[in-house]
């Protein structure tokens, strides 16, 4: 410790208090700087509403201003560099001193002793030593100029707060578009919703002022729906502008919905959503939600948010009771708000989009005109091995007709090569609907089909008509305009047909008769054969007629007549008879002696034939069978057989005869 020590803790006390008090001053004047230019980007961005990039200009001008302002006024006070003897030298001249202090504190110094007499450096170290102590180094140190700066900052400050608490929203979207957001001031009427062609570009609290891109299809309506709250103003449109080199700009007028309009469009939802709940052909996919969506949006907002989480048909009944509940409600409407709505038939080019309604307005987004997808369905059908060739699908056919028992391969292509992100089918049998996911088939997403797990079609052994319904949804969230619609039709196979004739209808209990036949099918038959009644005259004993059957023992009854059946096989190959070998027309020769017949019996004698439907687990054919009409054979002895072709050759002559005059015109009266 130096005998000057408590004047050099005095003096460095002093420079930290000026060093303190320029700091002060230097940096209060660069932050009122900063402050002012704040206020001055707020006073011109609140007249103009500048865009981002000349909002960047203004905010590049703000900065140059505290620049410049602290290198004029801060600079200069932060650059000082004052050391103990500086304090020293000004505490002389402030209290009017001579130079012992500076010499003291330089005679203090290592290498001192060989400036000059020991003694008079000591005698000038003791000297300021005792004088030091009793010197006020801070006497003439003014704060004036810090008080004064920090007085227009505090004030500066104050104004600011006030102002911020005052208009909050102001404050918020001003810093939001100090980083260059999209938030507009708040404004009357403010706009809270967007929507166009059922899909929200714009939400207040998500968007503030910048929509979002939209898709929408080529040479359709185009939709505006904007909800305001506040006053609707007379100024209120859509601003199109093309994107491509024309550049045409056109305006559409946004047009106030009545009260009565928007209870409209709750009752139109409300009625969708009770229609879907009970009707099971109605298609509740994304695009009827977002249709539905769309009438609910602006009056009914919680009702959809629900409709886009439930996906239970069952609920639907409860969200349309409820809409119906707010209708029935004294204010169904919140009347502080309104809709506003305008249409564009048609648009071909995309467009940038703008809305201006009064003060409030929204930044520019992009309307993409885009091709809807255009789909078309082939449908192949997989006739039953046993029918032969399948036909020829047609793509494009929405009609088509399948044998019963077929499968159905079920499939659609984007012609237009268009990605899709879902395809879906709806058959409609009678009052049930069942809904079936396509599956993508192509790498580029264009074509799907209708397949399991195992890539089959589930679409197999059809016996019942059924209507079906396409949706699809393609990549850029577009949906058919119209589902493709169709139905699919049953061709029944016919049962098969026969017919059995035999020229003579009495005969010898031993006789060969001849049984002409014809018998024909779709596709196939299977087998054929001859059934036999044998009706026994009532006194005759009856015998047995196959080894399966028991005879009847003794005598029957006077009045009573033994039916006994035997089967005669006429065609029994292992392949069926189908193709150029229908219709088939023979004979077969039955031999009535293993009947073991009488005069008196009769016999009834039908043809059984059963087409080829493939075969069942067994391997054994199956198909429908038929029965031809009886023949009746009358069984007598010889006099009896003569009889009956006599009678026979005379109906023959007589008919003859009969041809014969008409031909002549033999009889005729003139």
């Amino acid at each position: 410790m130096t005998r000057l020590s408590t004047l050099r803790r005095q003096l460095s006390a002093l420079q930290q208090a000026r060093w303190l008090v320029r700091a002060a001053v230097a940096l209060s004047a660069l932050v009122i700087a900063a402050l002012w230019a704040l206020v001055g980007i707020l006073v011109l961005d609140l007249m103009f509403e500048l865009p981002p990039p000349q909002r960047l200009v203004v905010i590049a001008i703000a900065i140059g201003f505290v620049v410049w302002a602290g290198i004029r006024f801060t600079w200069p006070l932060l650059k000082v560099r004052e050391t103990v003897e500086d304090m020293a030298l000004l505490v002389e001249r402030q209290q009017k001193l001579d130079s012992d202090l500076i010499a003291a504190l330089q005679f203090e110094q290592p290498g001192a002793e060989e400036w000059g007499s020991r003694q008079l450096e000591g005698a000038v170290i003791d000297y300021v030593a005792h004088v030091g102590s009793q010197l006020n180094v801070f006497e003439g140190f003014s704060r004036t100029q810090m008080f004064r700066r920090g007085g227009i900052l505090l004030a500066t400050v104050i104004v600011l707060l006030v102002a911020a608490v005052a208009y909050p929203l102001h404050a918020s979207r001003f810093f939001n578009r100090l980083l260059l957001g999209s938030m507009h001031y708040p404004t009357d009427p403010t706009i809270e919703r967007i929507v166009i062609n059922h899909k929200t570009v714009l939400e207040e609290a998500v968007h503030h002022s910048q929509p979002l891109d939209v898709t929408a299809a080529q040479a359709r309506p185009l939709e505006f729906a904007a909800l305001i709250r506040g006053r609707i103003p007379e100024a209120r449109n859509v601003t199109l502008i093309a994107v491509g080199p024309t550049r045409t700009r056109s305006k559409l007028e946004l047009v106030a919905a009545t009260v009565e309009d928007r209870k409209n469009r709750l009752r139109r939802a409300a009625e969708m959503l009770q229609a879907a709940s009970q009707d099971e052909q109605i298609d509740i996919s994304t695009p009827w939600r977002e249709q539905v969506r769309a009438l609910l949006l602006f009056d009914s907002a919680e009702v959809a948010a629900s409709l886009e989480k439930e996906r239970d048909r069952m609920t639907l009944r409860a969200l349309g009771e409820q809409v119906s509940a707010q209708l029935r409600s004294p204010a169904p409407l919140n009347e502080k708000k309104s809709l506003l709505v305008a249409q564009l038939p048609r648009l071909l080019e995309s467009v940038r989009y703008s809305l201006t309604i009064g003060d409030a307005w929204t930044e520019s987004a992009t309307i993409n005109m885009i091709p809807l997808p255009a789909v078309e369905p082939l449908l192949t059908p997989k006739y039953p091995t046993y029918a032969g060739a399948s036909p020829t699908a047609e793509p494009g056919q929405r009609q088509v007709e399948l044998l019963q028992g077929s499968a159905l391969d079920f499939a659609v292509t984007c012609t237009n090569g268009k990605q899709l992100q879902s395809a879906w089918v709806n058959l409609r049998r009678r009052n049930e609907t069942e809904r079936l996911d396509l599956f993508r088939i192509s790498s580029d997403g264009t074509k799907w089909a209708l397949v399991d797990q195992q890539g089959k079609t589930p679409l197999t052994n059809i016996r019942e008509e059924f209507r079906y319904e396409v949706q699809v949804l393609d990549a850029d969230g577009l949906s058919l305009e119209v589902p493709i619609r169709g139905a699919v039709r049953i061709k029944t196979d016919r049962p098969p047909t026969a017919a059995a004739d035999v020229v003579h209808k009495v005969v010898l209990p031993t006789a060969e008769p001849v049984i002409h036949y014809r018998a024909t099918d779709d596709y196939g038959l299977a087998w054929l054969k001859l059934v036999v009644e044998v009706e026994r005259h009532s006194d005759q004993p009856v015998a047995a007629a196959a080894p399966d059957e028991s005879a009847q023992t003794g005598a029957t009854a006077a009045a009573t007549s033994a039916l006994e059946k035997q089967e005669f096989p006429v065609h029994m190959a292992a392949e069926p008879i189908r193709g150029d070998r229908l219709p088939l027309d023979s004979s077969f020769t039955l031999n009535l002696s293993s009947l073991k017949l009488a005069k008196g019996d009769r016999l009834r004698i039908t043809l059984e034939v059963c087409d080829y439907r493939g075969e069942n687990e067994a391997g054994q054919p199956t198909g429908e069978r038929y029965q031809s009409d009886p023949l009746v054979l009358e069984i007598s002895d010889e006099s009896g057989v003569l009889a009956a072709i006599s009678e026979a050759d005379e109906r023959s002559e007589q008919r003859l005869t009969d041809i014969i005059k008409r031909q002549l015109g033999i009889g005729e009266s003139p």
